[in-house]
């Protein structure tokens, strides 16, 4: 699947895809059988890309939530729902977490927004040996008060991670590692170092979105991150070309139940 001689690419929607199901995403991203986006990505696609305006200044005004929902309706019509009213709903869904974002982009002690959409990339050698090259775009990076880089990443989803989930969530590690391997010096001006980083639930909370946050993370007993763990194992599977069906929450949403080894006989693709 890659040439043995060169160092991996690991983006961040790999890492979690191994991590939640090698099957699956061997499935998805290398044979071929990624699905078109549902309405759920394309809300998010929509929030995300309407944030970021907000973000750079684009629409600082005093009460920019109708010229917010004037660019939802532009596109608004091209997403495909099942029913009329699950459009409506959805509509409303947006105006709330687009709410909850100003409200919280705006909120009395906010961080500065340094980079919004920033490309970060890394090399990275790993306690194994392996050299990987890290790849992502987070949504925000921030400046905490003692000018530690903060990630942040915005999310759409119905559901949030536990705790726990949270304090392995592989996006948010990788994109720690990667500033603290140099990915965010240009943009900071300066040697950086990571904060921490958060997920920010928009569709979850009160007048204020959820926020997760992640620690920065600390080696255990052996010297070792979760994050490093997590990438040793991702670099395990893709040179093994070794993709094991691990059942979990996630089949619920699969399209591979009638392939799946974990759902007939077998229990590894290679």
């Amino acid at each position: 699947m890659r040439p043995g001689e060169a160092p991996l690419t690991i983006s961040a929607s790999t890492l979690e895809g191994l991590i939640t199901c090698p099957a699956q995403w061997f499935l998805q991203r290398e044979a071929g059988g990624e699905v078109v986006s549902s309405a759920s990505q394309g809300f998010g696609k929509v929030v995300h890309a309407i944030a970021e305006r907000v973000a750079s200044g684009e629409l600082d005004t005093g009460d920019p939530m109708p010229a917010l929902m004037a660019m939802v309706d532009e596109v608004w019509g091209r997403m495909e729902f099942r029913t009329p009213w699950s459009s409506a709903r959805e509509r409303e869904a947006v105006e709330a977490a687009l709410l909850r974002f100003l409200l919280w982009h705006r909120r009395p002690g906010a961080r500065t927004v340094v980079a919004t959409e920033p490309r970060l990339q890394a090399e990275v050698t790993l306690p194994g040996g392996q050299v990987v090259r890290l790849h992502g775009y987070a949504d925000r990076l921030e400046l905490d008060e003692d000018g530690r880089v903060v990630v942040v990443d915005l999310k759409t989803g119905k559901y949030a991670p536990t705790g726990p989930e949270v304090e392995r969530h592989s996006q948010l590690g990788l994109y720690q590692l990667a500033v603290d391997s140099g990915a965010a010096d240009e943009l900071v001006g300066r040697p950086a170092t990571s904060g921490g980083a958060e997920l920010v639930q928009l569709r979850l909370g009160g007048d204020l979105p959820k926020v997760q946050p992640q620690a920065p993370q600390v080696p255990d007993s052996e010297g070792v991150t979760t994050i490093q763990r997590q990438l040793m194992a991702a670099v395990r599977a893709i040179r093994d070309e070794d993709f094991v069906a691990r059942p979990g929450g996630h089949c619920d949403r699969c399209d591979f139940h009638a392939i799946c080894p974990a759902k007939s006989s077998g229990s590894v693709l290679s």
